[in-house]
């Protein structure tokens, strides 16, 4: 705790030090002990003042909440010590990303011993990241105002806000993006699965689950059963991350749109059973092996409320080292805005030439510009045509191109797919 004299208390120093040293100067006995006075209650006040004991418990309605969603937080506060608290300023820090929709953050609170008080408040997050809320700022004034105490409860609780996931179904189903792929397929090899394949002999390593015991009593050798394997289709996403990606306001620009389409499209797929895998590229790349599940949704929208705009890393940079792991055929959702990259028309080439059906999700990144700063008629239809000449060379690299502008939905925007 640290203590720290108010105005009040200065001035009483202050002033009983002059009436002491005025009263020794002219021989003024009541001046002197009026002066001592002043003095003795500071000294007093100063032994009986004191931080009482207090805990401080906090409660989430949500831990995990998508982008837009409220949280009410409910604060607390007891006073575990034999002594009243006095005069007790509670405040309770929220991350200036979230906004107060009902109630307040802070309390004025006078409790006695064994007593409690409650702070509830309800926060929005408009803002998708991993934030704390806390520590809790603790204020004690003394009875007599002369001195004050403040401390930190150092309790936060971790929050993640993770991109707002739209219902896409529609607009998958009515558009060429890959309804060709039906979910959790069997396929007639052996592997993990659940329909039985054929016997085989046992090998070191092998379940002992996986014995056919009653083959083994008829012959007397260990045998195992082997299961058809369950195959899904693996849908592949890369999200452009780069530091160009944060062009537009805070809440409209490549990364946030980004954010929304990839965590959408892997939720239609997962939904669907099918494997998802993740890269995002940008200061690094980041990757998630393709698997499914819910847990499989969990870590795409956790990274995805984590991702910030920075570096330059290429598109080819991505292909290049991920070609080679990707089954062959699987469909390629590139989120990008395409801009500061001439990597790309040989990415998606060498994409479409390794199988891959190509899906280039891209965010309108002029007229994103154009929400924040002027641009003259003139510059912005020549970079509009430069755009326009972009999408048409990927159309012809075989990529199916979705130009997303800003002020369209993302299940409109996944209508009007131009087919290569």
């Amino acid at each position: 705790m640290i203590a720290m004299w108010t105005r009040k208390a200065t001035m009483m120093l202050v002033g009983g030090v002059s009436l002491i040293l005025v009263g020794m100067m002219v021989s003024h006995f009541h001046l002197m002990i009026l002066g001592m006075l002043m003095v003795s209650l500071l000294v007093m006040a100063s032994w009986i003042s004191g931080y009482p004991k207090l805990v401080v418990e906090r409660e989430l309605s949500e831990e995990n909440v998508y982008k837009g969603d409220d949280i009410t937080v409910t604060l607390t506060i007891s006073n575990q010590s034999r002594r009243r608290t006095q005069t007790l300023d509670i405040y309770d820090n929220v991350p200036h990303e979230m906004k107060i929709r009902r109630g307040i953050n802070m309390i004025r609170a006078n409790l006695g011993p064994g007593q409690s008080t409650v702070l509830r408040y309800t926060v929005r997050c408009p803002l998708r990241g991993h934030f704390s809320i806390g520590p809790t700022s603790l204020r004690y004034r003394d009875v007599f105002g002369l001195f004050t105490d403040e401390g930190v409860a150092d309790k936060r609780s971790d929050v993640i806000v993770f991109p707002q996931v739209r219902d896409i179904e529609d607009a998958l189903l009515r558009s060429n993006v890959p309804k060709m792929y039906t979910g959790a397929t069997t396929l007639r090899t052996p592997g993990q699965g659940t329909e039985f394949y054929s016997l085989r002999e046992y090998m070191p390593g092998d379940s002992f689950r996986s014995i056919n015991w009653k083959a083994f009593a008829r012959t007397g050798d260990l045998m195992v059963n082997e299961k058809v394997r369950d195959a899904v289709t693996d849908v592949h996403i890369l999200f452009d991350t780069r530091d160009i990606s944060r062009i537009g306001t805070v809440l409209k620009n490549p990364l946030e749109m980004g954010a929304v389409a990839t965590a959408s499209v892997s939720n239609h797929f997962i939904r669907r059973r099918d494997a998802v895998s993740l890269t995002t590229y940008g200061r690094r790349m980041d990757h998630l092996p393709a698997e499914a599940g819910d847990k499989q949704q969990y870590k795409i929208l956790s990274l995805l409320a984590g991702v910030s705009a920075g570096g330059t890393m290429p598109l080819q940079a991505v292909t290049n080292a991920l070609i080679p792991r990707m089954n062959r055929g699987s469909p390629v959702f590139v989120v990008s805005s395409l801009e500061g990259d001439g990597t790309t028309l040989p990415a998606i080439r060498a994409l479409s030439s390794h199988g891959h059906t190509v899906y280039v999700l891209s965010p309108n990144s002029i007229d994103l510009e154009r929400l924040v700063s002027r641009i003259p008629r003139m510059a912005y239809e020549v970079l509009k045509m430069e755009r326009q000449n972009r999408l048409m060379s990927l159309n012809g690299y075989g990529a199916n191109v979705i130009d997303w502008v800003p002020d369209i939905d993302l299940a409109q925007a996944l209508l009007q797919v131009k087919k290569g």
